[in-house]
């Protein structure tokens, strides 16, 4: 028999369910949330960007500090202590783990700790840690259940030199060597990270380029930085097999040499948890993938059940899943939100230089046989990207020559990620490549290349 009753009920408290969750709160629905990990938060918070984020930001300094006397400064030898940077990796998500109960006792929303599974349409059981289960009521459901690690049924991780992503997140030195499987954006990332930390990195990716979606041109300029910070890149490359004897890690590969290192990655990609979650209990059965179907409004097949995130076939990215927990938590409160523009969606990709797109790539234009033409500029004559010297890499727009909208936009180099979102909001409200240079960009500034590179559409680009 049910002990509570709810307007919502949202499984899992990752970016999706805690924006679903707040948002429903502030629209007046009772709300319930159930968490089965130790913490809120989800992947994104304990395993994922904040803690990766936090391991970069510092990365980012300890590579600034190489060359702090071309600043004027002189330090001495510089030294970074790894534990240390652990313990503020650990801070910031603790505290932003305290905030996040926060703002739910602040909305009056009630959490659950404990496995939640679907027992009906309107009925979900939590089951705790010692096996004691409650059962509620709730008119409508979201699912956010997010997503886990792919391993390989040949090449498992072990927690010890064998490490996944999250494992690599409490690795308690800076491995002298380390091979990464993978060249995802995962992989890329902390190929970045510890290269910079002083690893000798290699990434292998059975693919002709890493980061295989994303524009062509810029996979080049990062991959050509990415061998300049001393990564090596074994694109096109299948892995055999691989062998921990305890001390170092044979990694075996399709017509190489095997080769030994300190630490293996393995970075191929996640899957979504939608096994043991009770969808047979309601009728609802996943597709190719695992992933649930659902409307342009995020409703299942059961009219008051919906999805969200890592688990539909969408971009599994923590800001578009609080995007689409946003506006199904609005159906589902009888407003009527405009739909998801997902070619405004954002990529963030904080490797060094960080890459950001928002559309479509020059080879997708390409294959869908679009008239278009393409703008690009380099940060390297900026003021601003020689005072920080931040010089690396390009802004480039490909729009349509009829109407001049935008159909893409990439960028590498510094804050690229920060820089995106001018084009995130011009994609939403069908911006021009003539009002992108039109518009005034402060001075001096790296979002000043955005205008240059306009103004070659325009006709030629001021500072070139």
């Amino acid at each position: 028999m049910a002990t509570s009753s709810f307007d919502l009920v949202v499984i899992g408290s990752g970016p999706g369910g805690e924006v679903g969750a707040i948002k429903a709160a502030q629209l007046g629905l009772k709300v319930a949330l159930i968490e089965k990990a130790e913490h809120l938060g989800g992947t994104c918070l304990n395993w994922g960007c904040i803690p990766t984020k936090a391991l970069l930001h510092s990365a980012k300094l300890w590579d600034k500090l190489k060359t702090i006397e071309e600043q004027g400064f002189e330090i001495g030898a510089p030294k970074f202590h790894w534990n240390k940077i652990l313990e503020r990796k650990d801070k910031i998500v603790d505290q932003q783990r305290k905030g996040l109960r926060f703002l739910m006792k602040k909305n009056k929303i009630e959490v659950f700790e404990g496995h939640g599974r679907l027992t009906g349409k309107t009925s979900v059981a939590i089951t705790a840690k010692d096996g004691k289960v409650t059962n509620i009521d709730t008119k409508s459901i979201l699912l956010c259940t997010g997503s886990r690690i792919k391993e390989l049924p040949f090449a498992k991780s072990n927690g010890k030199n064998v490490l996944n992503s999250d494992h690599i997140l409490s690795i308690d030195h800076i491995p002298k060597s380390l091979a990464v499987i993978g060249g995802g954006v995962v992989g890329t990332e902390f190929a970045s990270l510890f290269a910079r930390m002083g690893s000798d990195v290699t990434i292998i990716e059975l693919l002709p380029q890493i980061l295989p979606t994303e524009d062509g041109e810029c996979v080049k300029e990062i991959e050509r930085n990415l061998k300049k910070q001393g990564i090596n890149l074994d694109t096109s490359t299948k892995l055999k097999a691989i062998e921990d004897d305890g001390k170092r890690v044979k990694v075996s590969c399709e017509g190489k040499e095997d080769r030994f290192f300190d630490k293996v990655l393995l970075s191929i990609g996640r899957e979504p948890v939608t096994d043991d979650v009770g969808l047979d209990k309601v009728g609802l059965k996943v597709e190719k993938g695992g992933f649930l179907k659902v409307d342009e409004h995020y409703r299942t097949a059961v009219a008051n059940i919906f999805a969200i995130g890592d688990i539909i076939p969408t971009p599994a990215l923590a800001h578009t899943a609080s995007a689409e927990a946003y506006h199904a938590v609005e159906i589902i409160a009888g407003h009527t939100p405009p739909l998801i523009n997902y070619s405004a969606n954002p990529n963030a990709i904080y490797t060094y230089p960080e890459i950001a797109s928002i559309g479509m790539t020059e080879e997708k234009v390409k294959d869908q046989k679009l008239d278009y033409l393409v703008a690009k500029f380099p940060f390297a004559p900026m003021p601003k990207a020689k005072i920080e010297d931040a010089t690396v890499g390009f802004v480039k727009i490909i729009y349509e020559p009829k109407y001049r909208e935008i159909l893409g936009v990439h960028i590498v180099g510094a804050s690229a990620t920060e820089m995106i979102s001018e084009f995130a909001l011009g994609k939403v409200l069908e911006t021009t490549v003539d009002e992108i240079g039109y518009t005034i960009h402060p001075h001096p500034t790296l979002s000043e290349t955005i205008a240059e590179a306009a103004h070659v559409a325009l006709g030629g680009a001021i500072h070139m």
